[in-house]
């Protein structure tokens, strides 16, 4: 029996970036669009996953289970077929991956990334990326993000 490619955060990811800066060889630049269209899996569950998290990354797996009208532990099931995730986790992965952009590309202070992703509060969210991350948000921030990046990102 063939085993199923786990879906991962990065297979489902939409950036909150708008553009990025892009130069071509001849040397001209100028701000290009990402493509913010949100990926399809190929499962009927995922994909709501991926549309519900692009359009609101602080959404529970409760609150989408609920919406959907389907039996929570089921739902739940089934993420965790598709992903080798518990559910909860897999949506603080993609709240995790959202928050690494705001702080690597944005000057969106942490406090309102926390409240943009769907933590808790602000130390719910310096809690979990410390542990996910080895290091605080405002270290990731001074180690990740560029010092011309307000020229290279439109967000």
């Amino acid at each position: 029996m063939q085993e199923l490619k786990k879906i991962t955060v990065e297979d489902i990811y939409v950036t909150v970036l708008k553009a990025r800066l892009v130069k071509n060889e001849e040397g001209w630049m100028r701000m290009e669009p990402f493509d913010r269209t949100v990926p399809t899996t190929g499962s009927q569950v995922m994909d709501i996953v991926a549309q519900t998290l692009a359009a609101d990354s602080s959404r529970t797996p409760r609150m989408v289970a609920a919406q959907l009208g389907v039996d929570r532990e089921q739902f739940y099931g089934a993420i965790r077929m598709q992903t080798g995730m518990r559910a909860q986790t897999f949506f603080n992965q993609y709240r995790l991956k959202q928050a690494c952009e705001w702080l690597g590309y944005t000057d969106v202070q942490a406090q309102e990334i926390a409240r943009r992703c769907g933590f808790a509060s602000p130390g719910a969210f310096t809690s979990y990326f410390l542990q996910q991350m080895k290091c605080t948000p405002i270290q990731y921030r001074k180690q990740h993000r560029p010092a011309n990046f307000r020229e290279l990102y439109q967000w």
